[in-house]
């Protein structure tokens, strides 16, 4: 047989001589050929095989069409054209054979992946629990890549899913807590190796790990530990590890889904509450009033939030009617729970007190010792004679205004700071006398503070005066809504940045 045809025959024996060996097969039979001592061949940078020989190399090509092959020779003859030819037809067959195998196979791995992917989706998409999610997780993926061992770590830190207990350990990163949430087989990471996954994951022999990293930040840790082949385990690989990023990008928007809808669920049950406290807080305060003889009482308070910090009332406190407005810094929930308790102390201690000064001094040391030192209440407080003689004090409040029947003006000033703002102030009491016809508005700042949409003006308290003088005669509740409805229009509608309160007393003519 001539040197091309037997080299030609080596194409006949793909299965017999092929794979890796196929390169050392066709140098074999060219280093008979040629008389070589040794040599090597290969196709660009990569070496394809080689046998050790004495002896200077020297270097030729082998054409193969698309692929150039070179061969290297420990001396020997070189060979004549056709023998190169036939050995590069063989190698580059032998190549394209190898490039197709591996095409294949990715194909085959790339529809495995789609396929992983769409089960584990089927299976993380059936239940919004996180721990149900992790579980589901390790266990599909331990299956998929044949690990023995896998574990979920989750971030603890803010609170949106509840972990297994500290059984697991747990390490602190950044704030956040890392538990875990879910393992099959035994443990893969120790906590601090949890906590500091890089984002690029980690890949050892026998482990790997990756972070869950959602839109909103990390999730959690997806590890794998030793995996098993047909008699052992053998080492992860690149290709693992990109696998597996499959996986946790499908978990990253799987626990996010979990995520959001317990912040759903937490949101209704918080709104449920607010609904809840802004009914209980609409109940304290009176819907109408069981005025003294000859007088007119009406209120409003509309809050900026679910529930406020105004709270107004009149309390029956046997040498007379008590008149109470207040307004408690801040706003929303804090706000409103101090307004309660500062409402149910006037309840207590109103006809206990002597005059109103040592009522407000009262309130004001209950304040000093219920609530923090960033807490305070402006007041307006008066005690209503049947006489029409009004015994008031104003702790930090909006003035209010006392409009008469022809007109006139008279503003009620603070007579002392805040409730529960210093350690020991003094509230003197004022008096006043109302005569038939005379209106007296208190009033909190969300009225006279109300921005305008257009130029930010506040509406302030002129406004107001202008408003009550022209509204004087009208029936009291319709004063008071007139009053609303003016500041509503110099704000042109907006929502309120403040609460907004009116407690009205009129006495009627004789």
């Amino acid at each position: 047989m001539s040197d091309v045809a037997a080299v030609l025959e080596l194409l006949r024996h793909p299965s017999r001589e092929g794979g890796a060996d196929m390169p050392r097969a066709v140098l074999a039979e060219l280093l008979r050929r040629t008389g070589a001592a040794g040599g090597a061949v290969g196709v660009g940078p990569r070496e394809l095989a080689r046998v050790p020989g004495g002896g200077e190399c020297w270097r030729t090509t082998l054409p193969a069409g698309r692929d150039e092959f070179w061969l290297e020779l420990a001396g020997g003859a070189e060979p004549d054209p056709p023998l190169k030819l036939a050995a590069g037809v063989v190698l580059g067959s032998w190549l394209m054979r190898e490039e197709l195998k591996q095409a294949r196979f990715a194909e085959r791995r790339r529809l495995w992946e789609v396929e992983s992917l769409r089960a584990i989706a089927e299976a993380l998409g059936g239940t919004l629990e996180p721990i149900r999610l992790a579980e589901e997780l390790v266990l599909r993926v331990a299956a998929l890549l044949d690990a023995r061992r896998g574990e979920v770590w989750l971030v603890g830190g803010e609170g949106w899913w509840r972990g297994a207990g500290s059984s697991g350990g747990a390490a602190l990163l950044s704030g956040h807590t890392y538990r875990v949430a879910a393992r099959v087989g035994g443990p893969v990471l120790t906590p601090e190796e949890a906590a500091k996954i890089p984002d690029e994951g980690w890949l050892a022999a026998t482990r790997m790990a990756l972070p869950v990293v959602g839109r909103r930040g990390r999730v959690g840790v997806l590890a794998l530990a030793e995996r098993e082949v047909r008699g052992g385990t053998t080492p992860f690989t690149p290709a693992d590890l990109d696998t597996l990023s499959l996986y946790a990008a499908q978990a990253a928007v799987a626990f996010e889904n979990a995520a959001l809808h317990g912040e759903a669920v937490e949101r209704e049950r918080l709104e449920r509450e607010l609904e809840l406290a802004a009914s209980i807080q609409k109940q304290l305060l009176p819907a109408s009033f069981a005025a003294p003889p000859g007088f007119e009482i009406a209120a409003r308070s509309d809050a900026c939030r679910h529930v406020g910090g105004d709270i107004y009332d009149v309390v029956e406190a046997g040498q007379g009617s008590v008149l109470m407005l207040a307004d408690v810094a801040g706003k929303g929930v804090p706000a409103a729970l101090m307004a309660s308790s500062l409402h149910a102390a006037v309840h207590l201690l109103a006809a206990g007190s002597g005059d109103i000064g040592e009522l407000a001094h009262r309130l004001h040391q209950h304040l000093l010792a219920a609530t923090p030192a960033n807490k305070f209440a402006t007041a307006f407080m008066a005690r209503l004679a049947a006489d029409g003689t009004l015994e008031y004090t104003s702790a930090g409040h909006t003035p209010a205004l006392l409009v008469f029947e022809e007109g006139r003006v008279e503003a009620l000033h603070p007579v002392g700071p805040p409730l529960g703002l210093l350690p020991d102030p003094h509230y003197s009491s004022q008096r006043a006398w109302l005569p038939p016809g005379t209106v007296l508005v208190a009033f909190t700042d969300g009225l006279s503070e109300a921005p305008s949409t257009s130029d930010g003006e506040e509406y302030g308290v002129e406004r107001i005066r202008d408003a009550v003088v022209r509204l004087r005669h009208e029936p009291l509740p319709r004063l008071v809504d007139g009053l609303f409805a003016d500041v509503d229009r110099h704000t042109g509608g907006a929502a309120l940045h403040d609460d907004r309160s009116v407690l009205a007393l009129r006495r009627s003519g004789m």
